[in-house]
């Protein structure tokens, strides 16, 4: 006895580890076996039973159970549990006596978590006993109460270490022996279904929308000197403003086509090597201030697209004729590619 209620002390104390996680309800329904060791205290022998000794009170009990889970915290069990025997001599009777106890019990289970996949509980409820000796068979019902640890290591299988005591098995006057019962014991249980549930897969990212493509048109007179492809002072200016906008809008993979544009004074092939030479010196300062080399390509198409028209078909002097041809020379940023915000 004072064993058995070492092991239900060392069990109690578990309760006050912190909560982590419940018992599941995903799948209630569970079946298992126990087995351990059986001992029987308090032993009161009838008036029939003279001078009992050389008694052996302990032995090898187990039983099943079937197990329904309410909820996190709440369950019902029942089963049924072998208790094995007691032996004894008494002196008005000749031959060894055994007293055996069996029976099919119900309980409430009431658990709580105290680490990943380990539970502490409790069952409380009764026994339909049934006890024999001297000849004779008893029935009954006694109290119970169980303590024990649970723990899960996969979706179907548990294991657990119990510790239960049954009260007042038996009867003093036809089965010559009222007794209590403790057992511990090591039980095995399988839950029915048990599948992990299905891992939710996320849905794939929709493909980035197209940007718009973007045109900005810097006049060339602004950045350069007249035939010159070194960038003024109000050029880089200029080119600030820009830059802030393409770091602040441009995504990563985006496409930036840098292209430079000459009026008509001069012959094709010179214009052709000042447009690229001029959109080659505004690439380069994008670069230099932040924009990945790898996003920019350079064109230089000379003369061959104007956008002044014929208004300057009548203008004789070269002064007036460049001021008038203003707008043919420029530099054209296209950015195209996928919105930065997909």
């Amino acid at each position: 006895m004072r064993k058995s209620i070492q092991i239900a002390l060392m069990l109690a104390g578990l309760a006050s580890v912190p909560v982590a996680m419940a018992a599941s309800t995903d799948e209630p329904w569970y079946v298992g076996g126990k087995v351990g060791w059986s001992d029987w205290s308090r032993q009161r022998f009838g008036d029939g039973v003279q001078n009992p000794g050389n008694i052996t009170k302990d032995g090898v009990g187990g039983g099943v159970f079937l197990g329904y889970q309410i909820n996190q915290w709440l369950g019902v069990e029942g089963g049924y549990d072998y208790l094995d025997k007691l032996k004894y001599d008494a002196s008005n009777i000749s031959g060894r006596q055994d007293f055996t106890g069996q029976g099919i019990q119900l309980t409430a289970k009431l658990g709580m978590p105290i680490a990943d996949g380990l539970d502490i509980y409790t069952r409380l409820g009764g026994m339909g006993t049934r006890a024999k000796g001297l000849g004779e068979t008893k029935n009954g019902f006694s109290p119970l109460a169980a303590l024990g640890l649970a723990y899960q290591f996969n979706p179907n299988w548990a294991t657990r270490l119990e510790y239960q005591w049954t009260g007042n098995i038996g009867d003093k006057d036809k089965v010559g022996l009222k007794s209590d019962n403790n057992l511990v014991s090591v039980g095995l249980l399988y839950k029915f279904g048990g599948a992990p549930a299905p891992v939710p897969v996320a849905a794939p990212e929709p493909a980035p929308a197209p940007m718009a493509p973007r045109e900005f048109n810097l006049n060339s007179d602004v950045l350069f000197d007249f035939n010159k492809a070194t960038l003024k002072p109000g050029g880089q200016t200029a080119l600030a403003e820009l830059l802030r906008q393409l770091l602040a809008e441009t995504p990563k993979n985006a496409n930036i086509n840098v292209v430079g544009h000459t009026d008509r004074l001069g012959s094709e092939k010179y214009n052709l090597a000042l447009s690229k030479r001029r959109a080659q010196a505004v690439a380069n300062y994008l670069i230099d201030h932040g924009i990945p080399a790898s996003l920019v390509s350079v064109e230089g198409v000379g003369k061959a697209e104007p956008i002044s028209g014929s208004q300057c078909d009548d203008i004789k002097k070269r002064a007036q004729l460049i001021s008038c041809l203003a707008p043919d020379r420029r530099v054209l940023v296209k950015v195209s590619g996928q919105s930065k915000t997909q």
